[in-house]
């Protein structure tokens, strides 16, 4: 309480230290990064390994399980999945949430490396990498040009790829289209046969003849001279020249054996824009880099590389999520300024008087400004979470304000000096003004100590509210009452009058009303506690209604179609459907861009797979990607052997869609056979869309099964004809190719001719040690469908079903699947259980469940320690279920589900809805410690503090309105905390004014009763000792 004095007599220090904090802010917030949410160190290690050529059945016995067991080693690993598809295999491991995620990169890529001998020689180096929250692409930049491809690519990968990977928070730039050259050796059947030469045996010696290694150095008294063996070939042809020797002294060239081809890669893969061939770079931010610098970084120097190439070279940027971080975070900010105005504007209805407003307002930006600097401190950033924290605090941080300036005019009122009725004002209500700051802190301590990715997640937007409300609490206790007693006491002006004339008649209404109705609740207490619990069970009836989703759905401006077609078609097959849709969604209106990609990326690869993306123009007027995605899929659904899948959300938590229930177990037939009976349960359900497998059979596949006997005799053995049949088809890596200061593969393998067709496999020369033999002379072949794709989860083969969900929430959608899934039969060995946004759900659901279990307790034991008394804390605590009758309805009649931040809005409530009856309870207490009665103390109670509730209310529901009305960017996932805490507001503190005074009367009332025998006993026992004295 000498602070309160002391800040009170020396203004010129109390303006110091709040300017001081000011200038502090400021500088803080100039040096706070921005990001779309904030840093999040999700325990997931990727290591990927190619294996060109292999099918996914070969993919995962000789790559996916040896990675598979070298993984299982690494201490700290929870679960471990693999994706085995052509030419590539992708381990997945996640790690347990106390793991140190960059040590166990470490230790995974020592594992890894220790198991490179247990696998194919030809299996490229494996690649071990941590995932980001923002793993996709953030922005697509696109070239189009009409320079031969193979040289547009070489141009763009040596002047643009490698220029964008030097930017900054640039973790990889990933070039798309055109034609990758490649350097061809292309091995004559007959020339290999009569030299008796192999594939293997023409790739090695190529590889061993085409290089440059340094051989040392000579020191010649004062020199130095360096020694370097040059053998790389000066151009293409010069690759002719390498001898190949054939034993007894002889050696045949290379250009005698084989053609040499200046080509391109097999094309695996092509891109388009708006129609035409292009190339896109896909660019991926590292871990927690501030996505907004990068995104501008990357395009000021783009700006400086376009006008460095060659004429004819055209760029667009279709996608740049830099740019939705930016907004929705200004966005944020934009609806914290509006509901600070809001709040002001309240205020001033209230006070009448500019002075006033402006004593209480200042506590807004003060404590804002100040917050910056922990958060500076902490190293946060501008982010959703944080600025929503920010915003959602702006009608809190004056409500204590609101509590002290109201008390200090109470008191000057009753005739005190404005110093002294500062300093007695400020100390009646310090109390209060303490077990409201201690209720907010013990709601946000919790969550900002939740375990795991959600505690990450969380912990910004619950600290800063932290911080902000201290600094609220110092500016109360400080500035606000120093302000007040220098606060001229003049009476509103005219201009005020007549602008607040309405609504000073309309709170003198609400007043009376309010005085009436309390003195009713207390006069009736059982009427009204029973007629507040009816209309609980009538609101709690409504809960049924309420949908549940893991994260509302974002409307970025993008619909993406995921194309698939039988697993047999070619490259050319697949464009031609690609393109049907590009052209149908090009004529679509508000279609800005449409950016098309054919192979499939990541572990979604073929020639059978391709992606349509549409970027929509900024229309306030135009659809929403979720009415444009059901407006295409009609189109889409019409397309023959094709399967498509479309998403409206561009950002997202979770791999895949929505909803996916996984079959684990050993063999593929059964496996099949329980995701199909999974599919139908789930096709049977209302709203659900795209019901797909991750599992695909029917792949066409020659088997070759080797004759043993006759290999024996021959001196061959299984590994080498594998490995030749596989170079005279996929091709063999002979080294590298430079030229330019580029690099180029050198591939061998046979002339296309003669490979074209299945059937001339069998006659392909295999070299024993009798000679050249056809591969049909040692091999069987037959015919069988092999799968496209092999997914192991923990070790076991799994099947996913995945869908997505249309017109309701995940949640119901659900529901009904969990029942209809229940009569499902599973043979034992075999299991079904849910990922996707359903376990995202329940694991994250379950910690804001004990976050919100804490914030009661610890508000409870907060309550009870600041006014030394359990009941009262009891009674007190009886509005936070009171704020249901506000929050189901509202959140029905804003179609809002049940999400991650409806939750944080409802723990937030928390430490809300409990201020108002603090303040009743501690009043009345003063007054019934006087001589009042309890019912007279409590409705004096209520009518002394209605002023400043429904000050404190409305200003804290105005400042959330922006946020409630989600306009702009972002604003999907601000409206659901926002309307939540409006609701329960509403309800949770404005019912406290009418449900706990008459529980405080009947807690006195009984406890009365129950003291009243015990002082009649009292008095009998004296008068008998009385009497027996005078005897």
């Amino acid at each position: 309480m000498n602070l309160i004095r002391f800040c009170i007599r020396r203004p010129v220090f109390t303006w110091v230290t709040v300017v001081l904090a000011a200038f502090l802010g400021l500088y803080g917030y100039f040096k706070l990064g921005v990001a779309l949410y904030p840093k999040v160190d999700i325990p997931v290690i990727v290591i990927s390994a190619a294996y060109r050529g292999a099918s996914p059945a070969e993919i995962e016995s000789l790559v996916s399980k040896p990675l598979e067991d070298a993984v299982s080693e690494v201490d700290g690993v929870d679960k471990i999945e693999s994706y085995s598809i052509e030419g590539v295999s992708f381990v997945v491991a996640e790690m347990k949430l106390d793991v140190n995620l960059s040590e166990a990169v470490v230790d995974v890529s020592n594992r890894i490396k220790a198991a490179r001998s247990k696998l194919p020689a030809e299996v490229d180096e494996p690649v071990v990498e941590k995932v980001d929250i923002n793993a996709e692409p953030f922005m697509v930049a696109v070239f189009t040009t009409d320079m031969d491809g193979k040289k547009a690519r070489d141009i763009l990968e040596d002047k643009v790829r490698r220029r964008l990977t030097r930017v900054e928070g640039i973790a990889q730039v990933a070039l798309v289209g055109g034609e990758e050259r490649e350097i061809h050796i292309l091995l004559n059947p007959v020339a290999i046969r009569n030299f008796n030469l192999s594939p293997v045996l023409v790739a090695s010696i190529v590889a061993a003849n085409n290089l440059t290694n340094p051989a040392g150095y000579i020191a010649q008294k004062d020199r130095e001279i360096t020694l370097r063996y040059k053998a790389e070939a000066r151009d293409v042809k010069s690759l002719g020249e390498i001898q190949i020797p054939l034993g007894g002294g002889a050696s045949v060239r290379l250009g005698d054996v084989a053609r040499i081809e200046d080509g391109a890669k097999d094309l695996r893969e092509f891109a388009r824009f708006d129609g035409k061939p292009a190339f896109q770079l896909q660019i991926k931010a590292r871990p927690n880099a501030n996505i907004v610098e990068v995104g501008a970084g990357v395009r000021k120097e783009l700006e400086k590389i376009l006008p460095t190439l060659p004429k004819g070279f055209r760029l667009d940027i279709p996608y740049d999520n830099s740019k939705f971080v930016s907004n929705s975070v200004r966005n944020v900010i934009r609806d914290m300024i509006t509901g600070t105005l809001l709040t002001a504007l309240v205020l001033y209805l209230f006070l009448r008087r500019l002075s006033a407003t402006a004593v209480v307002s200042i506590a807004m930006p003060t404590a804002v400004l100040a917050t910056f600097i922990p958060m500076m401190i902490q190293g946060y950033t501008l982010n959703m979470m944080s600025t929503l924290g920010l915003a959602l605090s702006m009608g809190v941080l004056v409500n204590n304000s609101i509590l002290v300036l109201e008390n200090i005019t109470r008191f000057r009122d009753m005739g005190y000096d404005p110093i002294e009725a500062a300093e007695r004002g400020t100390v009646e209500i310090a109390l209060s003004v303490l077990a409201t700051t201690g209720t907010n802190l013990g709601v946000f301590l919790p969550v900002a100590f939740l375990p795991g990715v959600a505690g990450q997640f969380l912990v910004q937007y619950a600290m800063v509210i932290v911080y902000a409300t201290l600094f609220s609490l110092w500016v109360s206790l400080t500035l606000t009452p120093m302000l007040a007693a220098r606060m001229p006491q003049n009476p509103p002006t005219p201009l005020s009058c007549r602008l607040c004339g309405w609504w000073e008649w309309l709170y003198e209404g609400l007043e009376s009303l309010h005085h009436r109705l309390v003195v009713a609740a207390v006069s009736h207490p059982w009427k009204t506690l029973v007629l507040t619990g009816l209309l609980l069970a009538a609101v709690f009836a409504l809960a049924p209604r309420l949908g549940s989703e893991f994260f509302p759905r974002v409307d970025e401006g993008v619909v993406s179609v995921s194309v698939e077609l039988p697993a047999e078609s070619s490259l050319a097959r697949t464009e031609r459907t690609v393109r049907r849709i590009e052209e149908f969604v090009l004529k679509q209106p508000h279609v800005k861009n449409v950016v098309v990609s054919v192979g499939g990326t990541g572990a979604r690869t073929g020639v059978n797979l391709g992606s349509v993306e549409a970027y929509l123009d900024e229309d306030p007027k135009r659809p929403s990607t979720f009415e444009f995605a059901d407006r295409i899929r009609p189109f889409l659904a019409s397309l023959p052997d094709t399967t498509v899948s479309v998403q409206a959300v561009k950002t997202s938590f979770s791999r895949g869609k929505p909803l996916q229930i996984v079959v684990t177990g050993e063999e593929t037939g059964v496996l099949s056979q329980i995701a199909g009976e999974v599919m139908k349960v789930i096709r049977s359900v209302p709203g659900v869309v795209d019901v797909d497998l991750d599992w695909r059979v029917g792949r066409p596949e020659l088997a070759m099964d080797p004759v043993r006997w006759r290999m024996g005799r021959l001196g061959s053995d299984a590994a080498s004809v594998s490995s030749n049949i596989r170079g005279y088809i996929t091709g063999l890596e002979a080294g590298k190719y430079r030229e330019g200061g580029l690099e180029y593969d050198i591939l061998v393998k046979m002339e296309p001719q003669r490979t074209q067709s299945v059937f001339g496999t069998p006659d392909l020369p295999v070299m024993t040690s009798q000679g050249a033999v056809p591969v049909k002379e040692i091999t069987r072949f037959s015919y069988a469908a092999g799968p496209t794709r092999i997914v192991r989860k923990d070790r076991v083969r799994s099947v996913t079903v995945e869908a997505d969900v249309v017109g309701r929430t995940v949640g119901e959608a659900f529901q009904e699947i969990r029942s209809g899934l229940r009569a499902l039969p599973v043979p034992p060995g075999y299991a079904v259980k849910y990922e996707g946004d359903v376990e995202a759900m329940r694991e994250t659901f379950t910690d804001m469940g004990v976050a919100f279990g804490l914030a009661v307790g610890i508000t409870f034991l907060m309550i009870a320690a600041i006014l030394e008394s359990w009941a009262f804390a009891f009674i007190i605590i009886l509005t936070v279920p009171l704020s249901a009758i506000g929050v189901i309805p509202a959140m029905v009649a804003t179609n809002t589900a049940v999400s991650l931040y409806a939750l944080m809005g409802l723990v937030m409530l928390v430490g809300l809805v409990v201020n108002n009856a603090i303040v009743i309870v501690d009043f009345a207490e003063g007054l019934r410690r006087n001589g009042t009665a309890a019912a007279e103390a409590i409705t004096e109670a209520c009518r002394v503090r209605f002023r400043s509730i429904l000050m404190a209310d409305l200003t804290s529901i105005f400042a959330m309105i922006p946020l409630a009305l989600g306009m702009g960017e972002g604003g999907a996932l601000r409206a659901p905390m926002a309307i939540v805490a409006i609701g329960g507001l509403f309800a949770g503190g404005g019912l406290a004014l009418f449900v706990i005074p008459p529980v405080y009367r009947l807690f006195w009332e009984r406890r009365e009763r129950r003291a009243l025998p015990a002082r009649r006993r009292l008095r009998d026992r004296l008068a008998g000792w009385f009497g027996r004295f005078r005897g």
